[in-house]
């Protein structure tokens, strides 16, 4: 299981009870869900592509096929209590009007927790000294963040709370894993992922 995941499972647990009503932005990997609908009363998992929704019994995950940019047209405004999203709003076209329908479908005092990858984490940014900046869009991702970056987008949210976490420095994928889940101070621009909680 990949440390971001982790750690982001651990944030989840200190904010959920049994009694909210839990959004998972990008609920393609049934594992994950059920591990977060373990601890609340019902889950709703979205998914911008049907035939990536799983197929499960379970009478607290319910699924819906939309766009995040559009969460409100099928969810009800101030209605979910926690929002966790990993690794899907470096996909959305428009990232600000996603964290507005989050916003909007959220109840006031609710938390969203987000992670993705940083845009100059280590491994990358030391590719790119031979090859030169990466271009996006790349593959599926419209784009990626560095802490400027993700600062800005949470700046001009209209969430007025929020904070960001920069997880692991050092080299972590599937083939290849020596890294620091700790980052230290100097090296927070190389962090691989940033763990963003944004608070209604």
């Amino acid at each position: 299981m990949n440390y971001d995941w982790q750690h982001l499972l651990k944030t989840y647990k200190s904010h959920v009870k049994a009694t909210d009503y839990v959004l998972e932005i990008g609920a393609s990997t049934l594992s994950r869900t059920k591990k977060l609908a373990k601890y609340c009363r019902k889950l709703i998992g979205v998914e911008l592509i049907a035939s990536r929704i799983p197929k499960t019994k379970s009478p607290k995950i319910k699924y819906v096929v939309i766009d995040w940019q559009n969460l409100s047209s099928k969810i009800k405004n101030n209605s979910i209590d926690l929002a966790v999203s990993s690794h899907v709003i470096e996909h959305v076209p428009d990232d600000l009007l996603a964290l507005k329908e989050l916003h909007k479908v959220l109840k006031p005092g609710a938390t969203a927790i987000i992670n993705t990858p940083n845009r100059f984490r280590l491994a990358r940014s030391i590719i790119e000294i031979f090859t030169g900046p990466r271009k996006f869009p790349w593959w599926e991702h419209v784009r990626e963040y560095s802490y400027d970056d993700i600062n800005n987008l949470c700046l001009n949210s209209p969430f007025k709370k929020y904070s960001i976490e920069p997880l692991i420095f050092g080299f972590h994928n599937g083939y290849f894993k020596i890294y620091f889940k700790k980052v230290p101070k100097t090296f927070i621009k190389y962090a691989n992922y940033w763990e963003i909680c944004l608070t209604k």
